[in-house]
C-alpha cells in the first residue's frame, strides 16, 4: 500500500500544503498499523476502527479531535482510493466523526493584550523589540493566523492605504486587510529597523537572522511574552485571533463585520464568539431594572439597581474585564 502514498500526495495538492503533509502522514502511519497487526491483504472496516481507537504513545486515550483528523485523512485516501486505484468500496465509509466537546477558546482582555504588548517592549534588542510588538499588532489587531503571518511579504504592506494586501488564506484565497493607525506605527518602526538585518533581496516581511521567520518560531515569541507576564492562560498566536473576535463584538461591531474580520465563510462559525460577550448584555439588561419601582415588583425583594449607583459606577461585569468605555 505504501507505494500509492505518492500518487494520494499529488492527489491532495489542492489542499494546503500542511494539510496534505498531514493527511499523508496519517495515511503512512495506517498502512504502518495495518502492516503490524492484520493478516487481510487490503485494509478492512476492522483495521480502520481498531487504528483509529488505538492509544497514544503514553497509553492515553486519544481525544475526538485527533481521531476525528485521522479519520479526515483516511477518508480523503478512501475516496482517492476509489476513483484513482479502482476500489469498489473505501472501508472508512460509514466510520462517523466524534462529537467534540465545546471548548471555549482561550482569549484576552483588552488589559491583558496590554500587557503582552507591553512585554514585547521590554526587549533589550531593539530590532527584535520593534519586529515583535509589529508581530503581535498583526496577529491581534488583523486577526491573521501564524501561517499567513509568516507568509507575508515587505511588499504588501500598503502604506498609503494603511492596508494588507493580497494576504493569501484558506483554500487559496486572497484578501486585502486594514491596519489601524497603532499597528500601521508598529509595522513601519519595524520595516525602518528590519532594513539594519534583513539582506535587500529578502521578501519576508518578519524575519529572523536565519531568514523568513517561522511558524515553529513565533510560537516560541508567544510563550515567552506568555511566561513574562506571568498568565496562566494557553496562549498561542492564534489566541490572538479569539481575542479580535472576542473584543470586536464587546466593542460593538456586528457579527457579519467580524466574520469579514476573521475572514469565516460560514456566518455560524464566527457566531460562536457571541456567548463569550453575553454576559455584556445581560448587564446592560440588569441595569434597565433601574427603571422599575422596586415596591412594585411582586415576588420576594429583589436587590435594587439604585440609579445613583450605576451613574457613579457604571463599569461593571465585561466593561470592568475588558476595561472599555460606555461608548465602546
Amino acid at each position: 500500500m505504501r507505494e500509492h502514498l505518492p500518487a494520494f500526495l499529488r492527489h491532495l495538492a489542492d489542499r494546503s500544503p500542511r494539510t496534505a503533509a498531514t493527511y499523508s502522514a496519517i495515511t503512512e502511519a495506517f498502512f504502518a498499523y495495518v502492516e503490524t497487526n492484520s493478516a487481510a491483504r487490503s485494509p478492512t472496516r476492522a483495521d480502520v476502527e481498531a487504528f483509529l481507537a488505538r492509544p497514544r504513545k503514553d497509553g492515553g486515550r486519544r481525544s475526538a479531535a485527533g481521531r476525528n483528523q485521522e479519520l479526515a485523512a483516511l477518508r480523503a485516501f478512501g475516496k482517492f482510493a476509489i476513483s484513482d486505484l479502482g476500489w469498489a468500496a473505501s472501508p472508512i465509509d460509514g466510520i462517523a466523526f466524534l462529537r467534540e466537546p465545546p471548548r471555549d477558546p482561550a482569549v484576552l482582555t483588552a488589559p491583558e493584550l496590554r500587557q503582552i504588548f507591553t512585554a514585547a517592549a521590554e526587549e533589550p534588542s531593539a530590532w527584535r523589540r520593534s519586529r515583535n510588538l509589529a508581530l503581535v499588532a498583526i496577529l491581534s489587531q488583523a486577526a491573521l493566523r501564524v501561517h499567513e503571518v509568516v507568509a507575508l511579504d515587505l511588499a504588501q504592506v500598503d502604506i498609503p492605504s494603511a492596508t494588507l494586501v493580497a494576504v493569501l488564506g484558506k483554500g487559496g484565497t486572497l484578501h486585502d486587510l486594514p491596519l489601524n493607525a497603532a499597528s500601521l506605527a508598529l509595522v513601519l518602526e519595524y520595516i525602518t529597523r528590519r532594513a539594519e538585518h534583513a539582506p535587500a533581496n529578502q521578501p519576508a516581511l518578519f524575519v529572523s537572522r536565519e531568514g523568513r521567520l517561522s511558524v515553529r518560531a513565533v510560537q516560541s515569541i508567544v510563550a515567552g511574552l506568555r511566561k513574562r507576564v506571568g498568565s496562566a492562560k494557553k496562549i498561542s498566536p492564534h489566541t490572538f485571533r479569539h481575542s479580535a473576535a472576542t473584543l470586536a463584538l464587546t466593542m460593538g461591531s456586528d457579527l457579519s463585520t467580524v466574520a469579514e474580520l476573521l475572514r469565516h465563510s460560514d456566518l455560524n462559525t464566527t457566531r460562536r464568539y457571541l456567548h463569550l460577550v453575553d454576559e455584556r448584555r445581560r448587564e446592560a439588561v440588569r441595569r434597565l431594572a433601574a427603571a422599575i419601582p422596586p415596591e412594585l415588583v411582586p415576588g420576594p425583594a429583589l436587590p435594587a439597581s439604585d440609579p445613583a449607583e450605576v451613574e457613579a459606577n457604571p463599569k461593571h461585569g465585561l466593561d470592568a474585564q475588558h476595561d472599555l468605555d460606555e461608548a465602546a
